[in-house]
């Protein structure tokens, strides 16, 4: 077996001072107390410690869960939706991925996971691979007479 040396001396745990005291081998070093009550000492320390150590990592977790999620949102989609969906490249690289579309959302299949019929293929795909789609606007009509009656309705309005 090796020992590994802490500060120029062989560490001394607490199975091998029980095993020290059990085999009635002569204790080195004087505790002041025989070697059961100092490993229910030693043991009623592990427990405040862990029990600090328990509470410190969950209030911890907290914060960190809080900070991480301070801009999430959670996503959800309707059957008949249009979406992108995050398609990987032909590259093995995640990095390269991009938003491809326009799909159809056609089945929710839980909180988080949607069919969504492309142009070829029906597939399954979970919320954070996809997007909501919005349609761009090029151009914009109107009717003229529409809108000669809307400002004379405005003018009749501000008159009155």
């Amino acid at each position: 077996m090796d020992s590994i040396l802490v500060m120029g001396h062989l560490p001394r745990g607490p199975l091998s001072i029980l095993k020290d005291s059990w085999c009635d081998e002569d204790l080195p070093i004087s505790f002041g107390k025989n070697a059961q009550e100092y490993l229910r000492d030693l043991h009623d320390k592990l427990q405040v410690a862990k029990t600090y150590a328990t509470s410190h990592s969950q209030r911890e977790q907290k914060k960190y869960a809080t900070h991480y999620n301070l801009r999430s949102k959670d996503k959800h989609f309707e059957v008949g939706e249009t979406v992108l969906i995050m398609m990987p490249d032909s590259t093995a690289s995640r990095a390269f991925s991009k938003w491809t579309g326009s799909a159809t959302v056609v089945k929710v299949l839980s909180p988080y996971s949607y069919v969504v019929k492309t142009a070829s293929t029906k597939r399954n795909f979970h919320a954070n691979k996809l997007r909501t789609f919005h349609v761009r606007v090029e151009s914009v009509a109107y009717d003229s007479l529409s809108l000669e009656t809307l400002v004379q309705l405005c003018m009749k309005m501000i008159m009155n």
